[in-house]
């Protein structure tokens, strides 16, 4: 038997600047964390394109010569070299998941916030599984985009841009070699992109189905074992699962793939750096300066690929984004006066006036009323039962009575007031309901 989900709209951008400000807006109050982050990652930065350089010097000036009695100091400069940078980067990396988890905080709270308020036609229309990949995985996703892409991106690019300047800088006809290999990694860069998108996609999809299906059934156990369904949505909810684990296998086969490539590209490029460096340009070209290239090289592809997986981190926190802050903007239908009626106690009068009411949209050529100009008066201290079939609207006459909806048309009035002038705290707080599902 298949199993039907309300699936939500797939995102059609990559990335989409409405939503990266707004999302940046949580990251706002944190500011000043954000830029001494980047300030820890800038001197992360020139600390690792420090070290080749202090092994040319080192090479050239020191151990070819055979004048070791330099290489001591120098070898103490490249140490404290690398434990700076392991401060820096440990700081860099400590600062913003700071800023991720205070950030993914106040955004939970909102959330949270918000959901308490809208109406319960809301929930009657949403899973409540999707709710809470909201809330989790979808919550995670932006902590992931905050913590490693936001600075992340900026520090990649940096790093790339600083290579290719000390290349170039160091021997120019080495670095064009080296950059030859380039449009192999740009395409093989841009299979894994589109692919990874298309996985991401399906992933996060399957990934709210089975929340959605694992929520319906474990509240409603009692109601699956009472017609001895266990088999039957054991089944579905296996062909579920199954689905999500073939969709992440065939991602982590994509990434099994890609990160190969890439290093067989790069080994292609220290070939050439071999080749031209030892052979054709040997005349001008040290030890020291072949032995920094390879690692200059190797440390250039690295940020290439750290690229790649963080345009998945960025196109997860877009898709989250998206979903969250279209739950955030979810109208409240129920909403409380500007001025509302205080009230400390109550007689007890309710009166319903020509009451039209249907759970659907109105808007439609023919709505599905569940009240029709229903009009009634209860007087303080009386004793009213209603009495009916499912769905005559039973249920529908306390809803409005306690304003979980409100009418279409007419009026529902508490001591002669409507109930839409009372603020929905004070009106609730006198109310006592016992639903039949205790």
């Amino acid at each position: 038997m298949a199993v039907h989900f309300q699936e939500d709209e797939i995102l059609g951008k990559a990335y989409d600047a409405r939503l990266m400000r707004r999302l940046l807006g949580y990251v706002r109050p944190y500011i000043g964390l954000v830029a001494l982050s980047v300030v820890l990652l800038l001197l992360s930065s020139a600390a690792s394109l420090t070290g080749p350089y202090l092994v040319r010097i080192g090479i050239d000036r020191y151990i070819t010569p055979g004048q070791l009695s330099g290489l001591g100091s120098l070898t103490a400069i490249y140490l404290a070299i690398l434990a700076a940078g392991f401060i820096f980067r440990y700081l860099q990396s400590y600062l913003m998941q700071l800023v991720g988890q205070r950030a993914m905080y106040d955004l939970r709270l909102a959330l949270f916030t918000h959901l308490q308020r809208l109406s319960v036609r809301f929930y009657t229309h949403t899973p409540v599984g999707r709710l809470i990949t909201r809330i989790t995985n979808d919550i995670d996703a932006l902590n992931e985009m905050i913590t490693q892409g936001v600075v992340g991106i900026f520090g990649d690019l940096l790093m790339l841009v600083g290579i290719l300047g000390v290349m170039l800088w160091m021997e120019w006809r080495l670095a064009l070699i080296t950059f030859t290999v380039m449009p192999l990694i740009l395409y093989v860069t841009a299979l894994f992109r589109v692919r990874s998108r298309e996985i991401y996609r399906a992933v996060r999809t399957r990934l709210a189905r089975i929340n959605t299906y694992l929520n319906e059934n474990i509240t409603g156990m009692p109601i699956v074992q009472l017609f001895n369904r266990e088999r039957r949505n054991f089944a579905q909810f296996d062909a579920l699962n199954r689905e999500l684990l073939g969709w992440h296998l065939r991602g982590l086969r994509a990434f099994a793939m890609f990160h190969p490539s890439v290093g067989v590209i790069s080994a292609l490029a220290i070939a050439f750096i071999l080749v031209f460096g030892g052979g054709v340009f040997r005349a001008s070209v040290t030890i020291g300066l072949l032995v920094a290239f390879i690692q200059y090289a190797q440390r250039f592809f690295e940020p290439i690929e750290e690229l790649a997986e963080k345009y998945n981190i960025l196109q997860a926190a877009m898709a989250s984004s998206e979903r969250l802050f279209r739950l955030l903007d979810e109208p409240v239908e129920v909403e409380d006066p500007v001025e509302s009626v205080p009230r400390e106690r109550v007689r007890g009068e309710i009166e319903f006036r020509h009451v039209w009411f249907a759970y659907e949209d109105t808007a439609a050529a023919a709505p599905d009323w569940v009240l029709k100009d229903v009009s009634f008066h209860i007087r303080p201290g009386e004793s009213v039962a209603f009495v009916g079939h499912t769905g005559a609207g039973k249920s529908s006459i306390i809803n409005l009575i306690c304003r979980f909806h409100d009418p279409q048309r007419g009026q529902v009035l508490v001591d002669g007031v409507d109930v839409r002038r009372y603020a929905q705290r004070d009106l609730r707080r006198h109310i006592g309901l016992v639903l039949q599902d205790v």
